[in-house]
């Protein structure tokens, strides 16, 4: 039987992988086609170039972490969960793995490079990779015909994993799209998700001097006034508006059409305490120490260059808490637990490392991730209408998705 995979990103060299391991006694004939140099480009930058390879937790909580694909997703994450990706990490692969904060898993080795070749080296003695080839068309007849650049190439079952719309300077720039819909698939129109958010021109000048400063935050999303979703983490301020973990992860919520729609992130920057808890810690600083700066007392709270840029811009550089009027408090709390960064543009694909969209789960299944509508063809990775947040959720769907797809190849007669 000849397999034929569509991509050598982290979903085509996983596959690879369940495929080299899982045979038994089958004879399997597999083909990796990359239009890359090498495969594995956008895989060496996952995690800061650390390669957060998954997240050690029960796959009952991981599934929760993909949004509205947590259900879709949830049989994979059954089958081959966060132990077995480092059990072959370890065992099959000989890369040590170790914990860090959030339960995530990274290799010993730190470096994402040597995930991604430690891959490759794995299946070169069983998977024929073709590098730099250009898939052009992909129809199906009797059997698969892949046209490329580098010739035509004939299999019996085909892996598309050949990625979504995001950091498209690795390759991936929506091929998969075109490939499902000539097959009648329907494309849930891709947008930029695990993305930096760029504020609009006022805002932007705040991020800007604050620059490189990070905090925990609760970061809101409004819509033309109305809040449309929430989460809290760690934000970064940056020159063109903001990034970190939290901000990233509601990037996915900007739709497309942002602009001219009022759309801001609020930003709570003392979640643990309400506004009402908050002002009655203010009041009783502002007694206790009346001759102290403002800025001072709320750098309790937050960073100190934080609240001498918030308390400036509010005019309360200079201000002692002696005599600090109650409107003027209720103006500095506003500033603190509400304060709104406009956003200037949807997330750009070209910085986002997720693709939010791709073919609709309801024409995959969700037990083997065969299409429902083209037997013999499987679809792994960004291509899929699956997104997680930050913290080895993706790769770890990946691995998971391609275990389903290898497993439902090798049980074919």
């Amino acid at each position: 039987m000849k397999a034929g995979i569509i991509g050598g990103g982290a979903a085509g060299l996983f596959a690879a992988c369940q495929l080299k391991r899982l045979p038994g006694d089958k004879d399997l004939d597999v083909t990796l086609i990359e239009k890359n140099p090498i495969p594995g480009k956008k895989l060496t930058l996952t995690g800061h170039g650390r390669c957060n390879i998954t997240n050690r937790k029960d796959p009952s909580m991981l599934k929760n972490c993909y949004h509205e694909a947590g259900n879709f997703i949830y049989p994979a994450l059954k089958e081959f969960g966060p132990e077995d990706t480092i059990s072959f990490f370890e065992n099959d692969l000989g890369l040590k793995t170790k914990e860090e904060d959030n339960n995530r898993i990274f290799p010993v080795c730190d470096s994402a490079v040597t995930v991604r070749d430690t891959l490759v080296s794995y299946i070169s003695d069983r998977v024929k990779i073709i590098s730099g080839a250009n898939v052009l068309d992909i129809k199906k007849g009797d059997v698969f015909e892949v046209n490329t650049s580098k010739g035509r190439f004939e299999f019996d079952i085909v892996i598309l994993s050949s990625g979504g719309s995001s950091f498209p300077k690795t390759g991936s720039v929506g091929d998969s799209y075109n490939f499902l819909e000539s097959f009648g698939h329907t494309i849930i129109s891709p947008r930029g998700a695990l993305a930096p958010v760029k504020a609009g021109k006022d805002s932007a000048e705040l991020t800007k001097a604050l620059s490189g400063v990070s905090l925990e935050a609760k970061v809101s999303l409004y819509l033309s006034d109305k809040l449309s979703a929430s989460t809290k983490g760690e934000i970064l301020f940056a020159d063109f508006g903001l990034t970190g973990p939290a901000v990233m992860e509601i990037a996915r919520e900007i739709p497309a059409d942002v602009e001219g729609s009022n759309a801001c992130l609020e930003l709570d920057l003392i979640p643990s305490m309400s506004d009402d808890e908050f002002d009655r810690e203010l009041i009783g600083l502002i007694g206790d120490h009346p001759d102290t700066k403002i800025t001072n007392l709320i750098a309790r709270y937050i960073p100190a260059s934080v609240a001498g840029e918030i308390s400036a811009r509010a005019g309360f550089a200079d201000i002692y808490a002696q005599g600090f009027p109650k409107e003027s408090r209720r103006r500095l709390l506003r500033k603190i637990k509400h304060l709104k960064i406009d956003i200037a543009e949807a997330p750009s694909m070209d910085k986002a490392y997720v693709t939010r969209g791709g073919v609709s789960l309801k024409e995959v299944d969700r037990k083997t991730m065969q299409s429902k509508l083209v037997p013999g063809l499987y679809i792994t990775g960004e291509a899929l209408d699956v997104d997680g947040i930050s913290g080895g959720f993706n790769l770890q769907a990946c691995m998971s998705e391609a275990y389903l797809a290898a497993k439902s190849i090798l049980s074919m007669q």
